[in-house]
Order: structure tokens, then C-alpha cells, then sequence
């Protein structure tokens, strides 16, 4: 039989299935072979099965594979003995493989700004370890335990901080698997700072807001307030008042009011505004407010006029035309004080002007001040124009009438019947004076009695006084005194002169009446009638005299003279009676002008007649008859002798017989030559066709054309000689030649850059010239070259050029000339040429 073969169950030593070893070292330590122990020749050593493949039998050795996940695990061997290979047992080997350490550590983030939001943390495995070393991302499997904000997260292996998340210290508490073991974990906490965004309220200066009336001073204060550096929208911030220097100025949702009624100052509104997210962000900014006086009106018053005598209201309530801000202004709404008065009896009572009783008459002026009371200093003047009147004063008329011239005495008082104010006029209130009719012998005095003396002369004497107010001296009435002194004898006028008759242009000569009378003075006046005759320059004039006396009574008397028109008209035009003259200078006929001394001359009658007619010479006789309205004849005569002679006149010109172009020679006569005369080829040319002369081909000298002119009695002819030249005759152009070296060196010598012809701007009329260096950079360029003052002298003067006007170095130069020229048909063609262009000094 074969011995006992007897495998005994072992216990390895835990192993770190990270690192893998031996768990249990020679399986055979306890096993026995007939009762001792076996020796690992004796038998042979298999695995009969493993819980885990990474636990395995090497030789007699269980090792455990390095990655194997930790636990407990067991692997079945089995001993067979090769004496008797079916002499086998199994036995047992329980492994444990444990976990490696691993280590999450705390982290601390940076601060994160929560309106932005961002990562906190980059990578919280950066200070982790698996079995001592530093973790990798594949290695295990990270997960959030808690976060103390929601806005806190982690993004794979990054701490992130969400956009929108309230300022404040969080933690976010992560979770680290190893992969390999799930259960072999830890945790670490990352420590999140997140601030608040930058809160910035900036200061506003509202517009001016008029405090009567009240209104907004500032649209939306956060207009110009950020948050986070971009403008801050209401529905992110609280907005609350801080202060306000006046209870008027308030915030109405953004906008910062002022309330009507609000005195008129400068004042200011602190406000503050708070993150919702983050309630202590906050910031505080002013508005400044104006706050404007309403417009205060005081308009100028006309009262209504006022009897000074009496007094009275001259103007009731001085508001009524004032305003305050545009309205009419309230008692209660404003301070009304007097400010000055031009008399002191017009004075203010409350909002009344009054006059006091026994005021001057005049027209015064009351300044008043308004001042509001919400603001004092917010105030207007305004004038009352018062007029005060005196009182009626009448002065009414009295009649006198004394019966006999001889008569004197007190006849009554003036002012028995006069009036002030509508009461009887009391002498000593009044200043009396006689204003009109004075005479010596009628008298009146300061009381109105008026008194005649004797021998005062018969007649109705009107006298006119004046009374005036002596409070008013202007206040004053007119009244007329009016005596008669009876006189009925009429006065006696001395014979005139008997009719007589004068002429026409003598001034009519009339004598001068005398008149007496037996009572009393005489006044002498004359009236002259004129009666037109039978024409306008005869006429006849009646003076009528008339002698009053100073009664009224009075006597008439006339003379008659008589205007007769004998002359007839005349001329003030001067003009010769006799002119001798050739028949192509016959005069205009004089423009007469006639006139007559005493009336209108009617329109002459001309008549021209042709006398002494013979074959050299005639006469023509101009005549004007001229009558006036009195039917006196004029006659003016003018005679002009003609002289018949052929006249005749040379003009001479010249043209070119190379000119292709024609010649108007009418246009070379005398100015004013008639057009209806007729051109005479004198010389046989065959070029003249009517007017046109056509010069070209014609031989060399003088040609004769005459133009004749037959005028009836008075022809005549004038002879042109055009001289034909050849003075037109143009050399041909000499050709473009380029002289491609010079030498700018002071020696006078070849100094500029010559190009023959191009002066002669009648067959070249335009050109460029550019000039460029080695490197194709232009150093000179110019329009209407020329050799004498638009030239090249070695001098730069380009667009983009180097250093512009100084002098340019030695060397080869590109040139290019662009020109315009003339061929024979008188068509311009544009050519260019261009080359090297050699410089030395």
C-alpha cells in the first residue's frame, strides 16, 4: 500500500494587493508523507483551483499578482506522490490580499468671482496618494459626498464655481474609490472662497427741475452704475435713499423726483445700491439736483384815471396781470411790497394803488415788488401808470353890450358863472388872465370884474380869458367876454381908378384904397376875382375892396384891369438859320422847343422843302409854324446848302497768301458804313465772293477791292487795299533729341540735363519728364520741362524720394519722357521715349 499523503490547510500573511508578494511561503511546511514530513522531492505540486486568478502557486510558494483586489481569498493545491502518482490529498491556502492606503487631502481653492463663476480647483487629486504615491485619475473613481452651495460642483477632477453664486466661504467634500476596490476610499474637503463682483454706483448730475412745478431731475440712476464691470440691470440690485438735503427730492423707482411745490436750491440725494445675490455688496453715489425758481412775472398796470380832487382807487389788485410760473399769481403765493412812488399821494394798500385826495393832476408812477414765498429771492417789479385828472374847471362865455359908446365902468364879474369841480368857482382857488382881445381902454382884474373906460371905440370887442386851477396850473378852461359897443355909421371909401386894360406879361398894378369913418378905426381888406377871357393868356381881374369899422358896419368899392395875349410863341432852342455842308454830312433836323410867355402853344406845323435844285448843289428849307391859344403865329426857318461831290476814302490791311482761313472785309470798314453798298473786284483776283475775301494762293503785293455806295444825290466809294504776304508761312519742327550725360559740377559747363526741342511748346506743346535711380526709386519728375527753368540738375525732386534737394550721386539714371506733338494735319499725337541717363561731377 501506499503511505499516507496528507496536505494540510495554511493561512498566508496578508499581502498589499497593490504591490502583489507571497503570501504564504512552501505549501509543503506542514504537509506529511507516511507520518513526517514531505520533502518537495517526494511529490508533485499542482493548483487544483484559485477563488482569484491573481493568487496563484509558484513552485511550492502562493503569490499574489501585483493588482489584485484586496480580499479574502483561498487556492486549493493538491500533492501527489510520484512514487505512487495516485497517492494524492488537497489542502487549503487561505490568502489575504488587503487594500493599499489611500489618501484624500484638503484642499484650498482660489478665490472665485461669483457673478463670473469659474474653477475654484484644478485637479483635487493633485496631493492625493494611492499606496503612498500620487494618485491617478484612472486609478480610482472620484465623486461629490456634500457641497455646502449648490453653485459649488465638481467638473471631472475641477472644483467649479457656477455663475450666479452668493459671495461666502463653502466647502465641497469629494470621495475618492480606488477602482481596483471600490470600498478602499477616503475623503478630503476643498475650502471655496467666492466673492462678490465688483458694485461701483457712480454720481449723477440731474437736470435743471423747476420747483413749482415738480418733476423728474434724473431718468434711472443706474443709467451709468455698474456690476461685475458691465452696466447693472434694476432686477439685480436693491436701491434704497441714504439721504436727501431736502424731504422734495425723493427716489421714485430709479428715477429721482422733485416734488411740486419744492423750494428752488441746489441739493443732492445720496442712494445705494445692494447686490440681491449679495445683499452687503453695496455702494453709494449722489445726484446732484438744481432745483429752479418758477418764472415770477410782475406786468406793469395801467390804472384808470382818478379825479385829484376827490382820490380814489386807481388800480384795483396789482396781481392780476402777474403770474407765476406761467399761471396767474395767488395774494397768498406772494409777498407784495411798495418799492417807490413818483407822488407821494399814490401810494399801495395791500394790492390796491390809491390816490389821495387832493393829488396834483399828472400821470405818476407806482413800483411795487413781488417776491414769492416759497423763495424769497425769487422776486419782479412791475410799474403802475397812474393817472390822476384835475377836476372839470369851466369857464363859460358872458355878453356885455353898451348902448352908447361914451359909456364906462365895472359891466359885471367874468366868473360869476364859472365852475371847479363841478362847485362855484371861488376867485382865490384860481389864477385868472386874459389871454386874447386885449385892449387898453377894457380892463380885467384878478378878482373878474371887468370894466370899460371912456372913449373906448364903438364895435363887438371879444376878449378871451383863461382860468386855471391853482393846485393844477395846467388845469385850466377858456372862456370869451364879448361887448358891444353899439355904432351904425358905415365907413366912406375914396375913389378908385376907371377900368384899364394892360398886355400879357405885365403884372396888373392896383391902387390902394382909403377910407375914413366918424366913429372909429378902420380895417382896409381887398378880394381879387379873376374871369378868365377868351384865351388862356387874356384875362381880367376885379378888386374888390372892403372898409369895416370896428362896429361891424361896412362899405365896398373895386377896380377892374384887364390882361390882353398879343405875342406869339417863341423858341429857346438854339439852331443856325443857314448851314453849308457837303451831301454826306446833311444834318439832322434840329428838335425845336417852343414856349410862349402867356399860354400853351400848339404843336408846330414842320414842312421841308427842296430849293435852288442844280447838278452840284441844292438847298433844303426847313420851316416850323407855331401858334398859341390866343392864335398869335411864330415862323422859324432854317436853310442848309448841299454841296454834291464824289467822295472817296482808302483804308489799306494785309493778309497771308499760306492762310487757308477767309476775311469778312465789310468788317474793315468804317464804323457805321451802310450795308447796302456793292464790293468791286477792282484787280480781277477772283477771291472776293460778296463780303468774303479768301487770301490763300493769291500772288505776293497790293489787291484793290472797292465797296460803292449809292446813297441818291450823294454816292460815294471806299477803296481797301489788302496787301498779300507770306508772313504766315510756319518752319517745320525740329526733331526731340536726348542728351543722355551731364555734368552738374559748377564748371558751366554740360550742367543740366539737356533735351533739344522741347522748348518749342508750338510744336511740343506738353511733356513729363521722371527720372528714376538704380533702385527704381524716383528722385525727380516735372511737368513742361524745359532747359532753362524747369530743368534736371542733379538735384533731387521726387514723390517719394531721398533726401529731398540735396544733390544726387554719380551714376546711371533711368529716364522716361512722355511728350505731345503736332502733325502736319494739326492733330496732336503723344509719343514717348526713354533711355540711361549718365551723371557725373
Amino acid at each position: 500500500t501506499a503511505p499516507a499523503i496528507v496536505a494540510s490547510d495554511d493561512a498566508g500573511t496578508p499581502i498589499n494587493g497593490a504591490n502583489g508578494g507571497t503570501a504564504f511561503t512552501n505549501v509543503l511546511v506542514n504537509d506529511t508523507l507516511n507520518g513526517v514530513p514531505v520533502l518537495a522531492s517526494q511529490v508533485i505540486v499542482t493548483t487544483v483551483s484559485a477563488s482569484n486568478a491573481g493568487v496563484t502557486l509558484s513552485g511550492t510558494d502562493v503569490v499574489v499578482a501585483a493588482g489584485t483586489p484586496a480580499g479574502n481569498y483561498t487556492l486549493v493545491y493538491q500533492i501527489c506522490e510520484i512514487l505512487n502518482p495516485t497517492n494524492c490529498d488537497t489542502a487549503t491556502v487561505t490568502v489575504s490580499v488587503t487594500a493599499p492606503a489611500i489618501v484624500a487631502n484638503d484642499d484650498a481653492g482660489t478665490p472665485v468671482n461669483g457673478a463670473n463663476g469659474g474653477t475654484a480647483f484644478t485637479n483635487v487629486l493633485v496631493n492625493d496618494t494611492l499606496n503612498g504615491v500620487p494618485v491617478l485619475a484612472s486609478q480610482v473613481v472620484l465623486t461629490t459626498v456634500s457641497s455646502s452651495n449648490a453653485g459649488i460642483t465638481l467638473s471631472g477632477t475641477d472644483v467649479v464655481v457656477a455663475a450666479g453664486t452668493p459671495a461666502g466661504s463653502y466647502t465641497l467634500v469629494y470621495q475618492i474609490c480606488e477602482i481596483l476596490n471600490l470600498n478602499n476610499c477616503d475623503t478630503a474637503t476643498v475650502t471655496v472662497s467666492v466673492t462678490a463682483p465688483a458694485i461701483v454706483a457712480n454720481d449723477d448730475a440731474g437736470t435743471n427741475v423747476n420747483g413749482a412745478n415738480g418733476g423728474t431731475a434724473f431718468t434711472n440712476v443706474l443709467v451709468n452704475d455698474t456690476l461685475n464691470d458691465v452696466p447693472v440691470l434694476a432686477s439685480q440690485v436693491i436701491l434704497t435713499t441714504v439721504s436727501s438735503s431736502n424731504a422734495g427730492i425723493t427716489l421714485s423707482g430709479t428715477d429721482v423726483v422733485v416734488a411740486a411745490g419744492t423750494p428752488a436750491g441746489s441739493y443732492t440725494l445720496v442712494y445705494q445700491i445692494c447686490e440681491i445675490l449679495n445683499p452687503t455688496n453695496c455702494d453709494t453715489a449722489t445726484v446732484t439736483v438744481s432745483v429752479t425758481a418758477p418764472a415770477i412775472v410782475a406786468n406793469d398796470d395801467a390804472g384808470t384815471p382818478v379825479n385829484g380832487a376827490n382820490g380814489g382807487t386807481a388800480f384795483t389788485n396789482v396781481l392780476v396781470n402777474d403770474t407765476l410760473n406761467g399761471v396767474p399769481v395767488l395774494a397768498s403765493q406772494v409777498a407784495t411790497t411798495f418799492v417807490s412812488s413818483s407822488n407821494a399821494g399814490v401810494t399801495l394798500s395791500g394790492t390796491d394803488v390809491l390816490v389821495a385826495a387832493g393829488t396834483p393832476a399828472g400821470n405818476y408812477t407806482l413800483v411795487y415788488q413781488i417776491c414769492e414765498i416759497l423763495n424769497p429771492n425769487n422776486c419782479d417789479t412791475a410799474t403802475v401808470t397812474v393817472s390822476v385828472t384835475a377836476p372839470v374847471i369851466v369857464a363859460n362865455d358872458d355878453i356885455y353890450t353898451i348902448e352908447n359908446c361914451t359909456s364906462s365902468g365895472i359891466l359885471g364879474n367874468v366868473l360869476g358863472n364859472d365852475s371847479l369841480n363841478g362847485n362855484s368857482l371861488i376867485a382865490s382857488t384860481v389864477n385868472i388872465t386874459l389871454v386874447s382881445g386885449q385892449n387898453l381902454n377894457i380892463q380885467l382884474d384878478n378878482l373878474g370884474n371887468i370894466n370899460t373906460l371912456t372913449g373906448t371905440n364903438p364895435g363887438i370887442y371879444i376878449l378871451t380869458y383863461q382860468i386855471c386851477e391853482k393846485l393844477n396850473p395846467e388845469n385850466c378852461d377858456t372862456a370869451t367876454i364879448t361887448i358891444t359897443i353899439k355904432d351904425i355909421t358905415a365907413p366912406v371909401i375914396a375913389q378908385l381908378p376907371v377900368p384899364s386894360t394892360i398886355s400879357c406879361g405885365i403884372t396888373p398894378n392896383f391902387a390902394q384904397a382909403t377910407a375914413t369913418d366918424t366913429c372909429s378905426s378902420i380895417t382896409l381888406a381887398f378880394v381879387d376875382t379873376t374871369v378868365q377871357g377868351s384865351c388862356i393868356g387874356s384875362y381880367t381881374v376885379t378888386r374888390t375892396w372892403t372898409a369895416t369899422d370896428s362896429a361891424g358896419n361896412s362899405t365896398t368899392a373895386f377896380q377892374i384891369i384887364s390882361v390882353q395875349d398879343t405875342t406869339g410863341p417863341t423858341t429857346a432852342t438854339e439852331f443856325a438859320a443857314t448851314i453849308n455842308v457837303n451831301c454826306d454830312a446833311i444834318p439832322l433836323k434840329p428838335e425845336l422847343i417852343f414856349a410862349d410867355n402867356c399860354s400853351t402853344t400848339s404843336p408846330a406845323i414842320y414842312t421841308e422843302t427842296i430849293t435852288n435844285s442844280s447838278q452840284n448843289s441844292y438847298s433844303i428849307v426847313r420851316k416850323w409854324s407855331v401858334s398859341d391859344s390866343c392864335g398869335n403865329i411864330s415862323i422859324f426857318t432854317q436853310t442848309v446848302n448841299v454841296s454834291v461831290a464824289n467822295s472817296g476814302t482808302t483804308i489799306a490791311s494785309s493778309a497771308c497768301s499760306g492762310d487757308s482761313s477767309t476775311i469778312n472785309i465789310f468788317n474793315l470798314l468804317p464804323q457805321g458804313t451802310p450795308t447796302n453798298g456793292t464790293w468791286v473786284d477792282v484787280d480781277n483776283t477772283g477771291a472776293l465772293q460778296g463780303n468774303i475775301l479768301s487770301p490763300f494762293g493769291l500772288s505776293l503785293g497790293n489787291k484793290v477791292f472797292e465797296y460803292q455806295i449809292n446813297n441818291g444825290d450823294c454816292p460815294r466809294k471806299i477803296e481797301l487795299t489788302v496787301n498779300i504776304n507770306d508772313d504766315c508761312i510756319v518752319l517745320g519742327c525740329g526733331d526731340i533729341k536726348i542728351h543722355n550725360a551731364f555734368s552738374p559740377n559748377g564748371d558751366g559747363t554740360n550742367e543740366v540735363f539737356v533735351i533739344d526741342n522741347i522748348d518749342d511748346t508750338a510744336c511740343y506743346p506738353e511733356n513729363t519728364v521722371e527720372i528714376y535711380n538704380r533702385w527704381g526709386v524716383l528722385v525727380f519728375e516735372t511737368k513742361n520741362y524745359n532747359n532753362q527753368t524747369n530743368n534736371f540738375e542733379g538735384i533731387s525732386r521726387g514723390r517719394t524720394t531721398v533726401n529731398q534737394s540735396s544733390g544726387l550721386p554719380t551714376g546711371t539714371y533711368f529716364y522716361i519722357l512722355n511728350y505731345s506733338s503736332i502733325d502736319g494735319n494739326g492733330n496732336i499725337e503723344i509719343k514717348k521715349l526713354d533711355g540711361y541717363l549718365y551723371l557725373t561731377k
